[in-house]
């Protein structure tokens, strides 16, 4: 039997239920007790796609959703230790920090995979505009599972945004469809893709490619 795909989710702590799929976790900022209802959410989205995940989580924000640069920093190299495959970052901050690109290609050097949300709409985020990055937001047109070969200047691929399909008020954006995409890449690993070719096993898997078109 293959060992689980182990998946980095740097974000806040994790809480039941989605915790029991948590084999390893360490905090780099904030309250050690807090728990973070988005986490949770991007847990569950990764899971709905790869059940067998086994979740690395580093958590960094505190109960304000806020991080220094330095403990995601210190999060995406604790996580190359801990030989992840794949590194979700469901967020985004809007300055090029050249510290936080080098952490980036530093986990690339070390087959890992990393997984950034990136906005619809608005100026460029990080870690998501970095080339170490497939860079990921919500795509209204996609079911889950479903793909959409976006190909913009932010977004590289796009898939379904909500926690729960049709229900919105459940939570969603591009920080959820980040997860659900680590989630399907996690399960094309388990199934035997190499993370060298889940780029262009994805691109063969669009059911969408351009951009979505508002009012179309």
């Amino acid at each position: 039997m293959n060992a689980p795909v182990r998946v980095g989710l740097i974000d806040g702590a994790v809480a039941v239920p989605q915790a029991t799929s948590v084999v390893a976790a360490r905090r780099f900022h904030g309250d050690a007790a807090s728990v973070d209802a988005h986490a949770g959410m991007v847990a569950q989205s990764v899971l709905a796609h790869c059940p067998e995940a086994a979740l690395v989580s580093a958590e960094v924000f505190d109960v304000r959703r806020t991080a220094p640069v330095e403990a995601i920093i210190d999060a995406i190299d604790w996580l190359i230790a801990q030989q992840v495959s794949l590194i979700n970052m469901s967020f985004g901050i809007a300055r090029d920090v050249s510290a936080l690109r080098a952490a980036c290609e530093r986990a690339t050097a070390h087959d890992c995979l990393l997984v950034a949300a990136a906005p619809s709409h608005g100026p460029t985020t990080y870690p998501a505009g970095f080339g170490a990055c497939i860079a990921v937001t919500g795509d209204a047109r996609c079911q889950p599972g479903e793909i959409a070969l976006l190909g913009t200047a932010k977004a590289d691929f796009g898939t379904h945004p909500f926690v729960h399909a049709g229900q919105p008020q459940h939570g969603g954006g591009a920080s959820i469809a980040t997860a659900r995409m680590t989630g399907l890449i996690a399960d094309m690993v388990r199934r035997g893709v190499s993370i060298a070719h889940v780029e262009a096993a994805l691109v063969a898997r669009a059911a969408y490619v351009g951009p979505e078109v508002i009012g179309a």
